[in-house]
């Protein structure tokens, strides 16, 4: 039997739910987003929309995403208004891809993330060294998996620098089954798993063999460089056998930062390490004398590819939260009074309504 608990509802959100009072409404979870409108679970499915006034009263981020608990005004013809968005317990960010400094909310509510690479043309150490600091920035303990394992004619030495950066790793081979039943047995019954990649890496054909069943569009890669079709065109939740849940999202060509720089110890120990040690705080580990950063470059004790990647990744997080601190006051007055706007139009239908 299906219910909210097989979605993950407890007690969290049910205390959140009845602290919002909104009368009548009932929770939901949403399973998919389609661009126009949003699938919810009730756990029976229905078709909803947002209110105009959560529109108007929430930045981008804060609007229902795949993964979010919400409160549903349900009507007639399996459709509803989503009034709400309940409190996430965790949200999977970056920054929006384009020139633009923008948060985007990949999902929510998530207990597990699986950040998936290909053995192949799509293997990238850098790569993962974003991921990860992007999800424990959200409190998210990442865990790698390897696909096409059959592909990779250095499998060993790929391992090697995978090992170096301290998160636990699956090696699968999707389309044969091998290594599926190793992360089956991660998402317990209840908890919800993301699966976060390039496109092209297998993160639908692994959905489809934990669901065992073909639910997700799956297509061949190029040969000359193992790009991906972009089969997945939107982020959906399903619910697997035995219980557990699995999002699977469309592939993320680039992996912009957004976060603060202080979370970056977490994902660069080793440096971080090493730097408290330099002579200077302010040290750059760029050309100062005596830098213990540098010095372990040059004795090999720390490869210089790692402080190469720890000094991009917190001059972008540095250059985007000054960005995001310089919005002006008047895009905050012009939501203000959008707001306004919507709330009375949303007052009008819904008195309309009592009136049949």
């Amino acid at each position: 039997m299906i219910d909210l608990e097989t979605y993950g509802w407890n007690d969290y959100f049910a205390t959140a739910l009845r602290e919002l009072a909104l009368k009548s409404c009932v929770p939901g979870r949403v399973i998919a987003d389609h661009g126009s409108y949003l699938k919810v679970v009730t756990p029976t499915e229905t078709i909803a929309e947002i209110a105009g006034a959560l529109t108007h009263a929430s930045e981008p981020y804060q609007l229902p995403k795949v993964g979010d608990w919400v409160a549903l005004q349900l009507s007639d013809h399996n459709k509803a208004i989503i009034r709400a968005v309940l409190p996430r317990t965790s949200e999977i960010n970056r920054k929006a891809a384009g020139t633009g400094n923008v948060r985007q909310v990949l999902a929510t509510n998530v207990d597990i993330a699986f950040v998936v690479q290909a053995l192949d043309f799509d293997f990238s150490p850098s790569r993962l060294e974003r991921y990860t600091y992007q999800l424990r920035q959200s409190n998210i303990e990442p865990i790698f998996i390897f696909n096409k394992a059959d592909k990779s004619l250095d499998l060993p030495a790929k391992l090697a620098i995978v090992k170096a950066l301290n998160v636990p790793f699956i090696v699968t081979t999707a389309t044969a089954g091998e290594g599926i039943e190793d992360v089956r047995a991660i998402i317990q019954k209840g908890k919800t798993a993301v699966f976060l990649g390039s496109s092209g890496v297998g993160k639908s054909t692994l959905t489809n063999a934990l669901l065992g069943d073909e639910r997700q569009k799956t297509a061949a890669v190029r040969e000359s460089d193992s790009m991906g079709r972009h089969t997945t065109s939107h982020r959906e939740l399903f619910v697997l056998p035995g219980g557990g849940l699995i999002i699977d999202t469309p592939g993320i060509r680039e992996l912009q930062l957004w976060g603060e720089e202080e979370y970056l110890a977490s994902s660069f120990k080793d440096v971080e390490e090493l730097a408290s040690q330099c002579e200077f705080r302010n040290c750059s580990h760029t050309k100062e004398v005596n830098c213990v950063v540098l010095r372990a470059i040059e004795q090999q004790v720390l490869p210089a590819a790692r402080l190469e990647s720890y000094l991009k990744l917190k001059n972008e997080l540095r250059a985007t939260a000054f960005a995001v601190a310089s919005l002006s006051a008047k895009q905050k007055r012009q939501r203000a009074r959008r707001l306004r706007k919507a709330t009375q139009q949303d007052e009008k239908l819904a008195a309309d309504s009592e009136l049949y």
